[in-house]
């Protein structure tokens, strides 16, 4: 029994990386938590006017996780809110997906995010948002961190495989774009509210 977890922030990957990853595994079952989330109306307040979803009922997001993955021997669980509806028990390798926020600002432009959205999804990645939360939720022993942003799918799905078998060592605290903005002159850029 195989259970992947591929998260990240918008614009990483994710879910390109889960389709190579459960061919690798032997067509093992993806598992989008924002389908399983929506699809089973786990929202509890509708349409807000930041993100117009409104924020999940976490309580039941965890059931309805914890009941999808029962049902399928080998899964991929592929999404961003990985760290928030999960618990480690049973997870053999998360693998947080970071992409240089030079790259996710044409890729968030390409997508027509609001320049509020951009900012955010951009200080996530920088600060490293979902990395932190996912070493709290599934411990450093678990979690991986996957610098993307020169690798195509393939690549990545090969390194994710490499990981969970033990072929290659996991990494944390590799990445670290803040250094990087700040040198370049433009944190306040990529971090201004």
């Amino acid at each position: 029994m195989i259970r992947v977890v591929i998260t990240g922030n918008p614009g990483v990957g994710k879910h390109t990386c889960a389709k190579f990853v459960s061919e690798k595994l032997g067509i093992a079952k993806i598992i989008d938590i924002n389908r399983v989330i929506l699809g089973n109306n786990a929202i509890a307040l509708r349409a807000n006017a930041v993100n117009g979803l409104g924020e999940i009922d976490v309580k039941k997001s965890k059931g309805l996780m914890l009941e999808e993955i029962k049902k399928a021997k080998d899964v991929v669980i592929v999404g961003h809110l990985a760290p928030y509806v999960l618990n480690k028990t049973g997870i053999d390798l998360v693998a947080v997906l970071r992409r240089s926020p030079y790259q996710l600002a044409k890729i968030f432009r390409q997508r027509k995010y609001s320049p509020m959205k951009m900012r955010e999804n951009l200080a996530a990645e920088i600060i490293g948002i979902t990395l932190y939360d996912s070493l709290e939720t599934f411990g450093k022993k678990t979690v991986t961190e996957l610098d993307v942003t020169e690798k195509t799918p393939q690549n990545i799905a090969e390194d994710v495989v490499s990981k969970l078998k033990k072929k290659s060592k996991k990494q944390i605290g590799i990445i670290d774009w803040l250094s990087i903005v700040y040198e370049k002159g433009d944190a306040q850029k990529f971090l201004e509210y």
